[in-house]
């Protein structure tokens, strides 16, 4: 077995400490996108839930608290009718990593046709 001569001592360590940073930063952005596509796929569905409970009857205000409770408090809602069908529009701030808020918009909407009771 041969020995490691004294110049080549610690240069796994400094190989590690180099390679660390990139390997981190490649954790994150995928961690970011994770989160980022969670965050859209909960939109949707907080609109298309808000869209049933229109189609059904229920009121504005509960269409929105539907939506709210399932994409998050800090979600714009927007409803509105259209013939005999019922929009609704979600927005939310895009951020990265939960922390970094970007200029940008997530949005996602929804559209049901409305029971009309007699």
């Amino acid at each position: 077995m041969a020995r490691n001569s004294d110049s080549e001592r610690g240069s796994v360590t400094a190989e590690f400490a180099l390679g660390l940073p990139a390997v981190m930063l490649v954790l994150l952005l995928v961690i970011g996108m994770a989160m980022h596509g969670a965050s859209r796929v909960a939109l949707e569905d907080g609109a298309r839930a808000a869209a049933r409970e229109l189609a059904r009857g229920e009121s504005a205000e509960t269409a929105e608290q539907t939506a709210r409770s399932a994409a998050g408090d800090e979600v714009a809602v927007v409803i509105s009718a259209e013939g005999e069908y019922t929009r609704v529009v979600l927005t939310r701030p895009v951020r990265v990593l939960g922390l970094i808020q970007l200029d940008t918009e997530l949005t996602s909407e929804a559209s049901a046709r409305t029971e009309h009771l007699a």
